[in-house]
Order: structure tokens, then C-alpha cells, then sequence
């Protein structure tokens, strides 16, 4: 196994095709085996899919809805009839397919497959990375979830958290009879996987996690706010006080922006770091104001023109810079002929390691007499291409609406239209950065948390434009506070 030269020891990232899929990759992370194709190879070995859309269908990939008439569905049906009460079969098949055709996520026009709304953990086993992409070694979702929350500060699991909320929620939020009714959907394959994942959920342990002291000195990162967001959300206080597909949707909604920001950030800093070899800056400064930076990554203000606002420019450019910074830095650590630098790592354990690193960096660079000034210049004007394209689809397609229309899907952060791609969030994303701002459901915060979140995620907002959508979505309200004159009252 290769090194790990990186800053932060993330894996390197995929085009995610549903948000649904972050939740099941969670569950599947969970069992024994990890993956359906290790469960029963003759299962869909390619994968498994909640159902087929499209004419290029691929036979080695299993779709999990039921059929009409076939055992899983009849015994839905036969769930549906005892504990709804119906008159009759018909009623209970009728009921049935309008319980599937809800649970069906809603996928883009190009999709040839669809997935399920993860709402409980048994119909979060339906679908696989694999089955939705259609990949056969697609990046691993679940650890790199677990390495950004690790990163941010957890203690315990992004998994784990997920499925004790799921497993301990009370059935305010989905109805029993749906829960009963949703159980019977688990091929019989996989059905030993739920008692499984249930059973590892306060043993889970996730490997391939680093936790860089000098991060946890950081005082706004998009990886703090994704473990501090997501350890909120997984709490009983907001899974009880919520329907369960809003809790749902939210879950998902943390993940692709921590994922997203998390993947920017990373960049940011490998493209800084590395320019930082080449200056004369005090390593302290330079690593300062990288910090600093990073609050800036993505601009959002109303008033500004499409033109002013496109934020492809500065992803592209990340995804170019960093990738070709974060390959140069491998080169500089294991260069083969000569001594190289250390590797990050193993400052991780030095709370002021990363400004250390540099210096130190640059002192045995020096030493050597490498001119480092012409191969950081060359790293910097790499087109983008290989990893980079990866890491900008990664980023891009994660935040960005990919609805049909542009504009229906409530969760993106950014809307694309011609040439042009801004921030202009779906209400629904902003109520769910605001609202876990918040301690807990009906509590309230301030707006300087909100930028606060805001800015840990690279977010720059103008302050009218925040305060115009949070008042237009009635989550603001007037306060006799002077220093604070807005209160952010949270979703629930």
C-alpha cells in the first residue's frame, strides 16, 4: 500500500450520482462484509439498484423493488393489510405500490437507475455505490465520510451515529406500520445484514482516520462543521422532533457539503502549502492566511451579475492546482534519488505541526539545493485533467441543483444556467445549515453563527443577502441584542 504523503489522508473522491447514496454506503460500512457482492456473488455482482430506469440495462446488476406478485411484495401488502386495517388484497396491493413509488427517490433525467430514500436502516441495504454507478471499484463513500469527521474532532463514527438515530427514533417520525411494511423489502440475501449492522453499531471502529492536532487548533474548517453538524443532527432530540424523509434529506444534505467544502479545502491548502515552499513569508503568516482564505472560497451576494458570481472559475482552478500540488507533494516526500521531505503526517500529533512542517520543509529543501520556485510555477499552470476531473465533479455535482428545471431541488447550494454557476442555495439547504447552528430543535442562535458555518465551509455571504433569505424563509426574527440584531429561530 502506497504512503500516505497527503495533509489530511483523504481518499480520493468520485461524481457521487444520488445524495441517497451517502446514507446506504453508511449502512453498508456497518456489516461484516461491507459490500452485497461479498454476501452473495450471484446477488448482483456488479451491484445492487432500487430499480431500473433506463433501456442499458445491465443484467449483473440486481434491482431490489419487489414486483408485483413476488413474495417481498405480497408480504408488504400482507403488512399493509393487517396493520392499516384495509378491506381487501386489492387495497393492500394498490397501497403497497403507492408505498414503493413514494419510497423511489427522484433521479435525473439521464439516470438508468434509480435508488430508495433511505428512511430506516433496512431500506437503506437496498442499493450499493456500485449498483448506482455502475463502477465496479467506485471510491468508498462511507470512509470518506468518516475521515472528514474524524478530521473535525469526532470521537466515534459518522456510521454508527447515523444508525443509533435511525435504530432509537421514536415512531413520531415514521409511522409503524410504514416501518413494519419497509422491513419486508430486504432481499432475503441481505436480510442477516440488519441484525449485523445492528450489532456493530456501538463496536464500529473506522479505519484510515488521521486526527493532525494542529487541525483541531483550527478554529473554522468545512471537516469541524461536519462533525459538529452531524453529531447534532444524529442526536434524539432533532431525529424525534422531525418527519423522518426531512431528517433524512438533511442527513444527506450534511454530507454532500462536507464532502464538497471538505474536498475544496484540501485543495485550497495543498495549492498554499506547496506556493509556501517557494516564499520567503513566515510559515506561521503563510499558514495563517491560508486559514483565513479558505472563508473566501465561494462568494455569495445577490447583487453581483452571473458573470461576477460564477464560481467555475475557482473550482476548476482548485481542482487543477491542488490536484497537481497534492502529486507534487508525493514527489517531494518519496523523490526517489535523494532524501526528501517529511511527510505530513507526522507532524500529526505537533498542535502547531503544519506551520513546523513548512518551515522545516523548506529548510531541508534549501539544504539539498532544490529550486523549488520553477516546480511549484509548473504545478500551478497544470491543465486539469485525470484526479482533478474526479475531484471537480466531486465538488461540482454535489452542490450544484441537477434537477430538471434547474431549480427543484431544495438541497443544492449552487445553481448552474448557461456558462454560468452561483451560489444561490435551495431554501431547504439553507434551513438546515441555520437550523443546526442551533443546540437543539425550537432552540435559537444568532446570525453571527450562521456566518460563522458559513464561513467554515468557505462560504463568504454578504450580509443582506443572508439576512433577506433567512427573513423571506421566517427563520429571522428581530432582537433587542445590539451587537446581535438577529435571532435564527431552528427548522423544527
Amino acid at each position: 500500500m502506497a504512503s500516505d504523503t497527503s495533509f489530511f489522508g483523504l481518499n480520493r473522491p468520485e461524481y457521487i450520482p444520488s445524495r441517497e447514496l451517502f446514507l446506504s454506503e453508511l449502512a453498508w460500512s456497518l456489516t461484516t462484509q461491507g459490500s452485497p457482492r461479498r454476501i452473495d456473488k450471484d446477488f448482483g455482482p456488479a451491484g445492487i439498484a432500487f430499480n431500473d430506469r433506463g433501456t442499458r440495462k445491465n443484467p449483473a446488476i440486481e434491482t431490489t423493488r419487489p414486483k408485483e406478485g413476488d413474495d417481498r411484495f405480497n408480504a408488504i401488502a400482507t403488512k399493509l393489510k393487517d396493520n392499516l386495517r384495509l378491506h381487501s388484497k386489492t387495497e393492500a396491493r394498490v397501497v403497497a405500490n403507492v408505498l414503493l413509488h413514494e419510497l423511489e427517490a427522484p433521479s435525473s433525467a439521464k439516470a438508468t437507475r434509480s435508488v430508495v430514500t433511505p428512511l430506516t436502516l433496512e431500506s437503506a441495504l437496498l442499493q450499493d455505490r456500485r449498483g448506482a454507478t455502475g463502477k465496479n471499484n467506485p471510491a468508498n463513500i462511507a470512509l470518506i465520510l468518516e475521515q472528514m469527521f474524524a478530521l473535525g474532532g469526532g470521537n466515534s463514527s459518522v456510521a454508527a451515529l447515523w444508525a443509533k438515530a435511525v435504530l432509537n427514533a421514536s415512531p413520531a417520525g415514521l409511522p409503524r406500520w410504514a416501518s413494519e411494511a419497509i422491513a419486508e423489502l430486504v432481499p432475503e440475501p441481505f436480510q442477516d445484514s440488519v441484525d449485523d449492522l445492528v450489532n456493530r453499531i456501538e463496536t464500529h471502529e473506522p479505519r484510515g482516520v488521521r486526527r493532525p492536532a494542529w487541525l483541531s487548533c483550527m478554529p473554522a474548517t468545512p471537516y469541524l462543521w461536519f462533525s459538529s453538524a452531524w453529531t447534532r443532527l444524529c442526536s434524539d432530540d432533532w431525529i424525534d422532533s422531525m418527519p423522518r424523509r426531512r431528517w433524512t434529506d438533511w442527513a444527506a444534505c450534511v454530507a454532500r457539503t462536507g464532502i464538497a467544502t471538505g474536498y475544496m479545502f484540501e485543495l485550497h491548502l495543498a495549492r498554499r502549502m506547496l506556493s509556501a515552499l517557494a516564499s520567503s513569508v513566515d510559515a506561521r503568516q503563510s499558514v495563517r492566511e491560508a486559514m483565513e482564505d479558505a472563508k473566501r472560497l465561494f462568494t455569495w451576494d445577490d447583487r453581483l451579475d452571473r458573470s461576477a458570481a460564477d464560481v467555475v472559475p475557482i473550482v476548476n482552478k482548485l481542482a487543477a492546482d491542488g490536484t497537481e500540488c497534492l502529486s507534487l507533494l508525493a514527489d517531494l516526500v518519496e523523490p526517489g534519488d535523494w532524501e526528501g521531505i517529511e511527510a505530513p503526517a507526522e507532524y500529526d500529533d505537533d498542535p502547531d505541526g503544519l506551520s513546523n512542517w513548512l518551515e522545516e520543509s523548506r529548510a531541508r529543501l534549501s539544504a539539498r539545493g532544490v529550486d523549488i520556485a520553477p516546480i511549484v510555477s509548473q504545478a500551478l499552470g497544470a491543465p486539469k485533467a485525470g484526479g482533478a476531473n474526479n475531484t471537480w465533479e466531486t465538488i461540482r455535482y454535489s452542490l450544484v441543483d441537477r434537477s430538471p428545471s434547474g431549480a427543484g431541488d431544495l438541497y443544492a447550494m449552487l445553481r448552474s444556467a448557461g456558462r454560468y454557476t452561483w451560489v444561490e442555495p435551495g431554501q431547504e439547504w439553507l434551513v438546515t445549515i441555520a437550523s443546526l447552528c442551533s443546540a437543539g430543535p425550537k432552540s435559537l442562535c444568532r446570525l453571527n453563527d450562521v456566518q460563522d458555518a458559513l464561513s467554515s465551509i468557505g462560504v463568504e455571504a454578504s450580509q443582506q443577502t443572508l439576512v433577506s433569505r433567512l427573513e423571506g424563509f421566517g427563520l429571522a426574527r428581530s432582537s433587542h441584542d445590539a451587537d446581535d440584531a438577529l435571532e435564527i429561530v431552528a427548522g423544527f
